[in-house]
């Protein structure tokens, strides 16, 4: 979907933090539902779904850069740094993500990561666990720490690695990891720091997986056949814009064969990244060579389609929760212009505010 459904002047009904009606004002206000609610006057602003973030480190050890085994923070301490990012992103109108174990190297630790997940759900954000586990040996993947993880409900997502440290992984060794994920239940997400081999983009089709976290390949034999199967090609802001002339190229093609993509932050504790979706669209934009209705899109339904969370979050329709965002803008045409701004004056989240900016006074 690159396409936005723009309702001129339109309005919104909400109960109980669930969205009723949408439609032009004059007929949402004169619903019988609408007596008596509370108004929000938006005029000659935009409104648009929160953003979803894909692809995020809510929780990583104090260490920059992480190193592979390193033993985490106590929880109290991981905890407290997890919460301040989420009530960072929820700032700049993030309240959806996938949130990754990467710096966790073994079992323990990586359990430690889910817990703090479950312990922040829905306060404010909602989060999708991801156990993305850093290439223990298959036996112990397959026997081990797949059930342990699935058994403790503490993640439906697993992320298998395509490449490690030394190179690519054994592709027998990833089939295996992948179907037995499948026979857990487990939905299947692929990353890999390089552009994905054939193989790679083969499994992704035979895992029937949800998303791809991996700079944009070239190969547009295979962009009509996974969107077929629902597969989400999540492009990190770390990696997809460090060759941007080549991604743009690449993007543009997969997008015209039918291709959904998904742009991250790739925000983690460490290191140097941006929570502002804002210059997300921008970049994408003026980078990438997106238009502003395949940014939005690349960073609202697509990649709440990646993480299984469409049902309530990346866009306005009735039945969805009301997750939104005011923006200060009166064309959203003009959100990709405005490199570094952040024009988000109110976010919600199912029904409540959570972040108002005071109006400006100049008398």
């Amino acid at each position: 979907m690159t396409e936005l459904s723009i309702v001129p002047k339109g309005a919104l009904l909400i109960r109980n933090g669930i969205i009723q009606e949408v439609g032009p004002s004059r007929r949402v206000e004169n619903l019988a539902g609408a007596r008596g609610a509370r108004e929000i006057d938006a005029t000659g602003r935009v409104i648009m779904p929160a953003f979803v973030d894909a692809d995020v480190a809510l929780v990583s050890p104090a260490a920059n850069p992480c190193p592979v085994g390193i033993r985490l923070t106590s929880r109290r301490k991981a905890l407290a740094r997890a919460a301040a990012a989420a009530s960072e992103c929820a700032h700049y109108g993030c309240l959806a993500v996938g949130a990754h174990t990467r710096c966790a190297a073994d079992l323990q630790n990586i359990r430690k990561v889910l817990r703090v997940h479950q312990a922040l759900q829905g306060k404010p954000m909602r989060i999708r666990s991801i156990f993305s586990p850093q290439f223990p040996p298959a036996d112990a993947l397959i026997s081990k720490w797949l059930p342990a993880v699935w058994s403790k409900k503490l993640a439906r997502i697993v992320e298998l690695a395509v490449d490690g440290p030394d190179g690519a992984l054994d592709n027998s060794m990833l089939r295996a990891a992948a179907v037995a994920a499948q026979q857990l239940g487990y939905a299947i997400r692929l990353r890999s720091s390089r552009h994905l081999e054939p193989a790679g983009l083969k499994l992704a089709l035979e895992a029937g997986a949800l998303g791809i976290v991996a700079p944009m390949d070239t190969l547009r034999s295979f962009a009509e056949p996974l969107a077929a199967v629902g597969c989400i090609r999540v492009i990190p802001a770390s990696e997809g814009f460090d060759d941007a002339a080549n991604a743009a190229a690449a993007l543009r093609g997969a997008i015209d064969q039918g291709a959904a993509v998904a742009l991250t932050s790739s925000y983690r504790l460490t290191g140097t990244s941006s929570l502002n979706m804002q210059y997300l669209l921008h970049l994408a934009v003026h980078r990438l060579g997106l238009t502003p209705e395949e940014a939005i899109t690349a960073t609202t339904w697509n990649p709440a389609c990646s993480l299984r969370m469409s049902h309530v979050a990346g866009s306005l329709e009735p039945g969805r929760s009301a997750d939104l965002l005011l923006m200060e803008v009166s064309d959203y045409r003009e959100l990709p212009r405005r490199a570094g701004h952040h024009d988000i004056s109110l976010v919600m989240r199912a029904g409540q505010i959570l972040m108002r900016s005071p109006a400006l006074n100049v008398d």
